[in-house]
């Protein structure tokens, strides 16, 4: 069978990254190499020239490690570590591979830094916006013009201008406020550049805004629904961060906890993750632009990470209490999902990336 591509996947508890291949021809995931980074290895980075890996490790030591990916034999080496002071929950590179940003749920802040200098060694950051309380998720355009910074408690978005010869690339250009009680988590871009997706942790709705022009700044242009099999429930609220004593557990069993957002590559569906009822749920972008429900699945439990194929074709999806990770296909018309492959997958599941093989 041909491999069209590997996927990796962060697992915190085993401390690894296990890598994944499948292919169109006949889509059957294949396990491969696992790869030991270090304890509580959450977000991963790939470089544009998807030969560079950055993952962090949260926990009492956190770490930034980079490794170079060989994505036809599906093979990571590590290049090297360095200990950082920032538990960092997401990051994102710009496209020249120059900075990479990196958001720390814990210590309220946005973090930057030079990759050159990681380098050599080096890991003070070349700049930190402090205050973004509970910081969750950072995206660049395509264009590396402009990075967005979502903060979960303040219920707002960052808009940020990029300026690779400036001493602290990130300029503030305006903050967005959503709804209190909102809960902005994770974020994607349209394929075409032109709006922001954005997830409510709280009440896994999407915002949706238009990207205006070339000022980097967001106008608000809808709000999807509640999906229906959420109608039940309550809004989530900030949760501590995983070291700290968390709440009582039959509380959160009625809570909506959304973790994550993907974009069709053809930009007709956006799919969302909610951990308590351990469901992907497919949105259908209307001529519009607003989002209209198209079907609910259920999937691995506590589904933190999920990817979808550069092709369009296929979801991966993982699950923080699942040993298991499965492989859909996605219906082209109506964007649902059907299971084509499960198989064995580490502890902690939290964060997947799929690269095409060279």
């Amino acid at each position: 069978m041909l491999e069209n591509c590997i996927a990796l996947v962060s697992n915190s508890e085993d401390a690894d990254i296990a890598t994944y291949g499948f292919g169109a021809s006949a889509p059957s995931l294949r396990a491969g190499e696992r790869h030991r980074v270090g304890a509580h290895v959450m977000p991963l980075a790939i470089s544009a020239g998807r030969q560079t890996v950055f993952a962090a490790t949260r926990g009492a030591a956190p770490s930034l490690v980079k490794c170079t990916l060989d994505s036809f034999a599906g093979r990571l080496t590590t290049d090297y570590r360095v200990a950082i002071d920032a538990s960092l929950v997401a990051l994102a590179l710009d496209r020249t591979d120059r900075f990479l940003f990196g958001a720390a749920y814990g210590s309220h802040e946005v973090v930057v830094y030079s990759v050159a200098r990681l380098d050599r060694g080096d890991p003070k950051p070349v700049q930190t916006l402090r205050g973004v309380r509970n910081a969750h998720s950072v995206v660049v355009t395509d264009d590396n013009r402009f990075a967005y910074v979502t903060s979960l408690a303040n219920d707002e978005i960052l808009c940020c201008s990029i300026d690779e010869n400036a001493a602290q690339p990130l300029g503030m250009i305006e903050t967005v406020t959503l709804d209190q009680g909102f809960g902005p988590r994770h974020m994607r871009l349209s394929p075409d550049g032109n709006w922001l997706y954005v997830l409510s942790e709280f009440r896994a709705t999407v915002a949706v805004f238009r990207r205006i022009g070339d000022s980097g700044k967001l106008v608000l242009h809808s709000v999807s629904a509640r999906p229906h099999a959420l109608a039940g429930m309550f809004d989530g609220f900030v949760r501590p961060p995983a070291t700290d004593s968390q709440p009582d557990p039959a509380t959160l069993t009625s809570l909506i906890w959304a973790a994550d957002i993907h974009v069709r590559p053809d930009g007709q569906y956006v799919y969302i993750s909610e951990r308590t009822t351990n469901r992907i749920f497919a949105l259908h972008v209307t001529p519009n632009g607003a989002l209209e429900q198209a079907g609910d699945f259920e999937t691995e439990t506590q589904p933190r990470g999920f990817s979808i194929d550069p092709s369009g074709r296929f979801l991966l999806v993982c699950g923080e209490k699942s040993t298991q990770v499965s492989l859909y296909g996605i219906d082209a018309k109506s964007g649902a999902l059907t299971l084509h492959s499960r198989t064995r997958g580490g502890s902690g599941a939290n964060w997947i990336e799929i690269v095409p093989r060279d």
